[in-house]
């Protein structure tokens, strides 16, 4: 293989999920020339993933696609491997012409010959490294990766310095995901962060993305301490690094949960009645990611409840790992 394009135009998670196998198939073959497409929102994640040639947003409405099937047109791939996509990336197929296209899921419009047989309990990065496995390419390890630019990093820095900050002193409180389902209560952050405030030095850091803004102005107001910064509306890739920078990140299983494992920091993740087998946690230490699940026995709210995801993961269970935690910083 010469040149090959990967897909990964979902969420960001599915997109990092990726990096391992992307890291992996340049290692079997240094001189192969890879290209990714990912959601544009995503796209500053790996813009400066050196394994990558070059990187293409795509956007998921039908008005925009055309901008990006003329970007692909003349490239000449030897291959397509879609780590994760949609259906509605399928309106994509008339600008790849021929090219062979392979994947892991169960796309109705790729051919059965072309897709990967998987178990479903397979996490969803061993699931791309066995797609790979199949034209040679051996796993070269789970670790996820992100890449800074010095821009970034001078940003993120002077943020920091701004608010007084010191690195690895301060918590990272991931308020947002993309489905509210997947959103821990905002009064039981309130609470956590009280906790922090009152029984140890540590600064906060409300974040997520731009749709938590008002989520985390209400936090600050609420909790009127200087000790206690928000961050939503930096970039994207800012953000990670200021995850990368923090002591501890609480967060539920959503796409900044998998940027503080690619980054490495330590990390209270809260699993709602989505199983972590699939998405959780992949050749994690133990001590750099620990799991509280519901417990779906107790829960007693209806299904569109957010206690009905999170009901029994109190302040208290929460505290207990977070104690833990910076008692080993």
């Amino acid at each position: 293989m010469k040149k090959v394009l990967i897909v990964s135009s979902t969420g960001m998670g599915d997109g990092l999920w990726g990096t391992p196998g992307i890291r992996a198939l340049k290692k079997a073959f240094p001189d192969v020339i890879i290209d990714l497409v990912a959601n544009s929102n995503w796209t500053p994640l790996f813009e400066f993933n050196p394994h990558l040639n070059k990187v293409f947003g795509y956007r998921e409405q039908w008005y925009s696609q055309p901008i990006l099937g003329i970007q692909l047109l003349g490239r000449h791939y030897d291959a397509v491997f879609i780590f994760h996509a949609n259906r509605n990336f399928k309106r994509m197929l008339p600008w790849l012409r021929s090219l062979p296209i392979w994947c892991h899921q169960n796309l109705d419009w790729i051919p059965q010959s072309h897709r990967a047989k998987i178990d479903s309990n397979v996490h969803a990065i061993q699931r791309r490294l066995i797609m790979l496995g199949e034209f040679g390419v051996k796993p070269d390890g789970g670790q996820m990766e992100i890449y800074f630019d010095s821009s970034t990093l001078d940003k993120s820095q002077k943020i920091l310095r701004d608010y007084g900050f010191s690195p690895k002193k301060y918590v990272y409180l991931n308020l947002g995901a993309a489905v509210e389902s997947r959103r821990w209560m905002v009064d039981r952050f309130f609470e956590l962060a009280k906790r922090i405030l009152k029984t140890t030095s540590w600064n906060i850091i409300l974040g997520g993305g731009p749709n938590e803004k008002t989520r985390s102005l209400t936090l600050l107001s609420q909790l009127d301490s200087p000790r206690v910064a928000e961050v939503c509306s930096q970039p994207i890739l800012v953000n990670a690094d200021i995850i990368s920078k923090a002591g501890l990140m609480v967060t539920s299983d959503t796409g900044p949960f998998h940027i503080g494992l690619a980054v490495k920091t330590p990390i209270v993740a809260l699993f709602g009645i989505i199983s972590p087998i699939g998405s959780g946690p992949f050749e994690i230490p133990e001590n750099l990611c620990r799991i509280i699940k519901v417990d779906e026995k107790e829960n007693i709210k209806g299904e569109d409840s957010g206690e009905f995801h999170f009901g029994n993961i109190t302040v208290d269970k929460v505290w207990e790992q977070v104690e833990k935690v910076l008692n080993e910083n």
